[in-house]
């Protein structure tokens, strides 16, 4: 497995603990940007995020 395959795998497996109605503090980095991307898709179960960067701040606004 890659280390991108890796950190893929890592950004998708902590939405497991992302529970419904939370505010989530969002980090930076490339595994960030993994979990960004998978927590767009359970976005209509928290209330928000608060980020650390703008760059995860831009990746979250792209994801609505």
């Amino acid at each position: 497995m890659s280390v991108s395959e890796s950190k893929r795998l890592a950004g998708e497996k902590a939405v497991e603990y992302v529970e419904d109605g939370m505010v989530v503090g969002v980090g930076t980095g490339s595994t960030v940007a993994y979990f960004i991307d998978a927590l767009a898709r359970i976005k209509h179960r928290i209330a928000g995020t608060v980020s650390s960067s703008e760059q995860s701040s831009q990746r979250l606004r792209a994801h609505g």
